[in-house]
């Protein structure tokens, strides 16, 4: 039939070629026919050319599926071109009758004649199509073009629409290729599928495709979608899981829910949870020798092993907490590992054990308000009313979970980093952020925007995140996140607004519905958009509406779906959403109603398991299960094999509210006690499991709802307890505070009377997590409350804890001091009004005796202490002494003596290491005994590893280095064990002292000559870093040795500019940081200034600078810039000595650094013996030894060659070259000056080389 079908084609159309028309519907589909035509033909094409056109297609198509000509009446099969029919048409055969011809006077105008060929009967055609089992909408197709012009339904208006149709056809062969079974015709929402949001899937992918080029800078992309409820932004992400996967993507995707239901961070954990889970599966299957794919296989394997690599065995114990899976997954791992207490969940108390007859509990529930004469068996012991440990349990409690979410953070963002690659990016989905929780958000923002720009492992990983529009700003933490992320150099950020489709999009999706071609549901869709807007939510109600309204139906003459104008015209769509989904609720039966409004307080869905649980017996939960069916069956909910869930959050919405707020409260007062029956209240469920979070967030969100019986009262305060320590643990400060309040309501106004020990651990926690949570004003409150309630000092201690650290928090340090001092007094401790340096020396001299009397094994064999007021006045001596060390540095020393008298005579601590590590550091820098100080730093290690006391050990290290073991140990393995311990401070949370290492790694790096981009390049990182931590108090510490090292380098870059201050310049900086009166930051800046005139000659700068250093800064401590700056004064004193021979103070200067040198070398060669042979060339070309000076000037060299200071052997090249210029020996200054700028260049300082080479 082709050459037929092409020969009639030429004959009808004339000159146009089939090739046209197939050019036509290829490149020129978006164009209207007949402009497309008489551009083509260049002649005046009229409507009914165009008209004929899509007919004499439709007879082309029908030829070619069906392979025979059509039996067409004449006026179908020889238009006249002049626009008018014959005037006979037959209506009777296959298309028409010979027998009733229409009158002559109704075809002679064209209108007239389509308005009444509509009246014909052309199924006849369609019949005999499907007679040669052609699929029916196949069928509908070419009649439709055979009969376009006559019929106004259906109609083409381009051969955009007959190329849609076409590709509609092919793309669902199952709707348009295959007969419709009866069963089939209910209108159906294709789940997950896209509609007019080509643009925005475009830009999706687009972020998707970028990650792994990003990951190389350490950039992620993340994706903002907001929108209006029902605007499909989640269907939009789903829609590319299934294509990135199958490119070697793994897709994540937490959803948060408007009502929690689960621990705190369940809905990131879950999400986490089930990642690992399915990757102990798919290990387990490798295992058993089941095939699996070698790529998923490889990154199995590779995972895991970067895990354990990441995070270490105590990380991996310590996220267990939040994901189960762990436990099988890293089984190796939790047999090897002993775990801290401070690690773990634990809090010294015994579960919660409570026993009760059913029926009792029952008419509880039933009569919550009224009380009633049941009660449960409770003893108080079993919230640890009687642990003898409880001190030690809460003091690491107080001093540890401020740390806590910095770990959690950390270990987090090393997960990702494991989980994640270039070859294997991670998509995390976050879904509904508008109702995500404060710590939720935290976590995210830490996630997203803390990123190790010093981890060689690149993170490939791609965050896209939904919200609400209208309901964003009602959560200020979503606020914030937003803004941090928007913010940061670790991210590019794609900002998506959905609103409501288009009109095609509209049409594109009721088609779908519908079945039907797009160009028929046309009309349909128009009116549809105007009351809806093409939100797609909003058109899936409508039309299931206009359904059960019966203006839309099914034709099974026709085989399509009808609907009617006139009705859909007239209904509106004008009130909320949420008002039309109530209306369906309240169209099913008051059962199904309750049963949904019971599902609605579970959030978004409930688990089956719970749902039993949460019953008053097994009657009930088959009667609350029918009603779901039912539910499940009208689409108001959906079912798996694990869940019951709302569709959508405005159908839970409306479930919920369809009660008032007391009614609801009621039900979740009565669901939580249930299930506590069902589950804790008979030991069958842990106190701290998934179920009893479920529970608890029940009787939280009852908000005032409480009982008046001491059986139940007790025990679901004590419970509260334990859920709120959780969520310490986990750094879920926020809900911690509010379980605590609520466990306080419980107890109410005779609390103290009912149970005095659970009061009074109610209120400390309460105290604590305010803390926590950065409410400095309701602090006292529950301090006050203690100390009024308690006539125990000890009752009293912790809430006066948490008063000082909070004053100290809030910059008021010399109030929380003095409250300190008072506590001390309190607790037997007092220390002198006034410390001198005879004072201190006497002190750290008896302390010296006091040691001497005891071996390293007798110290660590000591006994536990056991005197809980010296335990606590351990505790607060160390918490407080970061403090006294900033604002009066004389007393450190005295603290340090007073903890090891302590733990000499009362027994060991924790905090004694600490003590003995403070101790160590005064007698051995401020003493200059620096054995003695070396002795006991090992012992103090061995001491933490006694109390198991991990955590702490990381910030113990990084202060051992960095302030004592350096005058021992190459400064080279220092830089490297500060590096390590970064990350090791960051693994246990302790940001503050991680942020420390780095900056003393910083340190020691200039004194090793470490190659200078590398130290510039950590310099920013680190400054980044600060402000990303809110680490900011070194800062312009750090942007000092910045500035040195860009000098060096010849970099313009402004160093100063993260600092939040702008600077004109470095004189700017020294006058802001003396005004500020913070000393430490001062001496840095001194230091590094000196450093770097004395490197570029700037000798007479130097020489100021020294002037002023001394004139207004004393040295009342000893870190490594007294190293540092100690050396460069001495080589600028006797510099200076020599161009002012009459000014005394410069040749002293000197000597004091030489005799610095001389006592540091004896102890370590390597760090210090070119140094000081140095100083001493200086000395003796001062005093005018020229052949001495000359030796030890080749003296240093070597031995800075020899211990690898490169930076420091270029020094003493220049130095000396200098001195033969002095000499007039031009050839040896040449000589040296060349092996001077030789070495600077591989130190990296080309900007000082070619300083030097322009002078």
């Amino acid at each position: 039939p082709t050459t037929n079908s092409l020969s009639n084609a030429n004959d009808i159309m004339h000159e146009y070629t089939f090739s046209q028309i197939k050019s036509v519907l290829e490149s020129e589909f978006d164009v209207k026919l007949v402009p497309a035509l008489q551009n083509r033909v260049g002649f005046q094409v009229d409507e009914i050319l165009e008209h004929e056109i899509f007919r004499k297609l439709g007879i082309l198509f029908y030829e070619l599926v069906a392979q025979d000509e059509p039996s067409l009446p004449r006026s179908l099969s020889n238009p006249d071109h002049s626009g008018s029919f014959q005037q006979s048409v037959q209506c009777e055969g296959n298309l028409r009758n010979d027998e009733d011809p229409l009158a002559e006077d109704e075809v002679r105008d064209y209108k007239g004649t389509c308005k009444d060929l509509k009246k014909l009967d052309l199924a006849g055609p369609v019949d005999l199509l499907q007679q040669k089992s052609l699929p029916f909408f196949v069928c509908r197709l070419v009649i439709d073009l055979i009969e376009c012009g006559i019929c106004e339904e259906g109609i083409f208006h381009s051969l955009k629409d007959v190329k849609s149709e076409l590709t509609q056809i092919l793309n669902e062969p199952d709707i348009f290729l295959k007969e419709t079974n009866i069963g089939e015709m209910t209108m159906r929402f294709g789940s997950g599928k896209i509609f007019g949001r080509n643009d925005e899937l475009s830009s999706l992918i687009q972020a998707a495709l970028m990650t792994p080029f990003l990951a190389e800078s350490n950039v992620s992309t993340v994706v903002l979608i907001g929108g209006d409820p029902g605007a499909g932004k989640s269907t939009l992400v789903h829609a590319i899981k299934e294509p990135i996967c199958n490119h070697g993507w793994r897709f994540l995707s937490c959803k948060f829910d408007r009502l929690t239901e689960n621990q705190p961070l369940s809905t990131i954990s879950s999400t986490f949870n089930e990642f690992f889970q399915r990757i102990a599966t798919i290990l387990s299957e490798v295992e058993d020798g089941i095939r699996v794919d070698d790529a998923v296989s490889q990154y199995v394997r590779r995972t895991t092993s970067l895990i354990e690599t990441h995070l270490s065995a105590p990380g991996i114990v310590f996220l267990s907490n939040l994901i189960p899976s762990f436990r099988s997954l890293f089984a190796n791992v939790f047999q090897r590992v002993v775990v801290d207490n401070e690690d773990s969940d634990g809090d010294g108390e015994q579960r919660v054990s409570v026993e009760n007859e059913d029926s009792d509990f029952d008419d509880v529930q039933k009569e919550t308000s009224q009380g009633s004469e049941r009660h449960a068996s409770f003893n108080s012991d079993d919230i640890g009313a009687n642990n003898n440990d409880f001190v030690d349990d809460d003091s690491c409690d107080c001093l540890v979970s401020d740390t806590i979410k910095n770990r959690l953070h950390y270990l987090f963002q090393e997960l990702t980093q494991a989980i994640s690659s270039p070859d294997a990016p991670i998509m995390l989905f976050l879904d509904d952020l508008q109702w995500a929780d404060k710590e939720s958000l935290e976590l995210l923002t830490s996630l997203i925007v803390d990123v190790d720009q010093l981890d060689a492992h690149q993170r490939c990983i791609s965050f896209v995140g939904t919200y609400r529009s209208n309901e964003k700003y009602k959560n200020q933490s979503l606020v914030d996140c937003i803004e941090s992320i928007e913010r940061s150099n670790a991210t590019q950020v794609t900002r998506m607004q959905l609103g409501g489709m288009d009109i095609e999009g509209t049409n594109a999706m009721i088609a779908d519905a519908l079945k039907l071609p797009i160009r028929l549901t046309r009309p349909l869709s128009v009116a549809v958009h105007q009351k809806t807007l093409g939100n797609p939510l909003f058109v899936k109600v409508f039309l299931t509406m206009l359904f059960e309204e019966h203006a839309i139906s099914y034709s099974f003459k026709k085989k399509r779906w009808l609907w009617d104008m006139n009705i859909i015209h007239q209904r509106s769509m004008d009130r909320e959403l949420a008002a039309i989904l109530s209306e369906k609720l309240l169209s099913m039966s008051r059962e199904v109603q309750e049963t949904l409004t019971f599902v609605a307080c579970f959030g978004m869905r409930i688990r089956k398991d719970v749902l039993s649980m949460a019953s008053y017996d097994s009657e009930e939960a088959s009667r609350i299960l029918s009603c779901l069916k039912i539910a499940v069956k009208e689409s108001i909910l959906d079912e798996d094999d694990e869940y019951f869930s709302f569709p959508h959050d405005l159908i839970q919405q409306a479930a919920y509210e369809r009660v008032p707020k007391e009614v609801a409260f009621s039900y979740h007062f009565n669901i939580g006690l249930r299930i506590l029956k069902n589950s804790v209240f008979k030991g069958q469920t842990d106190p701290i499991s998934l179920v009893s979070f479920v529970a608890l967030d029940q009787i939280l969100a009852a908000k005032s709802v409480t009982v008046s019986e001491p059986a139940l009262r007790v025990p679901l305060a004590a419970l509260f307890l334990r859920a709120g320590r959780y969520s310490l643990g986990v750094a879920a400060f926020p809900s911690a505070l509010s379980y605590f309040e609520r466990g306080l309501s419980f107890m109410g106004d005779d609390g103290w009377e009912l149970n005095f020990e659970l009061s009074l651990r109610l209120h400390e926690s309460a105290c604590h997590a305010c803390y926590l949570n950065a409410l400095p004003d309701r602090v006292p409150t529950y301090v006050d409350e203690v100390i009024s309630h308690t006539e125990n000092f000890m009752d009293q201690v912790k809430c006066h804890h948490m008063a000082m650290r909070t004053l100290a928090s809030t910059g008021k340090i010399k109030k929380a001091i003095y409250k300190f001092f008072e506590v001390m007094k309190e607790l037997g401790e007092e220390f002198p009004d006034k410390v001198d340096p005879s004072l201190i020396f006497s002190t750290l001299t008896s302390t010296k005796d006091d040691l001497s009397k005891y071996s390293t094994e007798d110290l660590l064999n000591s006994p536990k202490m056991t005197d809980k007021r010296k335990q606590w006045a351990i505790i607060l001596m160390g918490s407080m002494s970061p403090y006294i060390f900033m604002v009066t540095p004389m007393l450190s020393p005295m603290i340090s003596a007073r903890i090891v008298f302590l733990s000499l005579r009362y027994g060991l601590t924790t905090e004694s290491a600490f003590g003995l590590f403070m101790y160590s550091y005064g007698i051995g820098c401020l003493l200059q005994d620096i054995d003695e100080g070396h002795r006991w730093i090992r012992t103090s290690r061995l001491m933490l590893e006694r109390f198991n006391a991990t955590s702490q050990y990381p910030k113990l290290k990084c202060v051992q280095y960095a302030f004592l073991i350096y005058l021992k140990e190459p400064f080279q393995s220092i830089t490297s064990v500060l590096l390590d311990c970064r990350q090791e401070t960051m693994m246990v949370g302790d940001i503050e002292y991680a942020i420390f290492s780095s900056t003393w790694r910083g340190q020691f790096a200039v004194l090793t000559g470490e190659h200078l981009s590398q130290v510039e390049k950590e310099c920013d990182s680190l400054s980044k870093d600060m402000i990303r931590l809110k680490q900011t108090q070194s800062i312009l510490d750090n942007a000092s040795m910045h500035s040195m090292a860009l000098q060096l380098i010849g970099s313009s870059k402004d160093p100063f500019a993260l600092s939040g201050v702008s600077f004109k310049d470095e004189d700017e900086v020294l006058e802001f940081v003396e005004k500020s009166g913070n000393k430490a930051h001062a001496i840095s800046i001194y230091t590094y200034r000196v450093v770097t005139a004395c490197f570029f000659q700037r000798y007479e700068d130097a020489a100021e600078m020294i002037e002023k250093y001394h004139s207004k800064l004393t040295k009342e401590d000893f870190r490594i810039h007294t190293v540092i700056y100690t050396f460069y004064e001495g080589l600028i004193a006797f510099r200076t000595a020599r161009a002012q021979p009459d000014v005394e103070k410069w040749p002293k200067i000197g000597g004091r650094a030489i005799r610095s040198y001389q006592t540091w070398a004896k102890h370590s060669e390597w760090n210090f013996e070119n140094k000081l042979l140095l100083l001493e060339a200086e000395w003796l070309l001062t005093k005018g030894e020229y052949d001495s000076a000359e030796k030890k000037y080749v003296a240093s060299m070597e031995s800075a060659h020899r211990h690898k200071f490169v930076h420091e052997e270029g020094l003493a090249m220049a130095l000396m070259a200098h001195y033969f210029k002095s000499r007039g020996d031009a050839g040896k200054e040449k000589e040296y000056l060349d092996g001077a700028l030789a070495c600077y260049e591989k130190w990296g300082a080309f900007g000082l080389v070619s300083h030097i080479r322009g002078n």
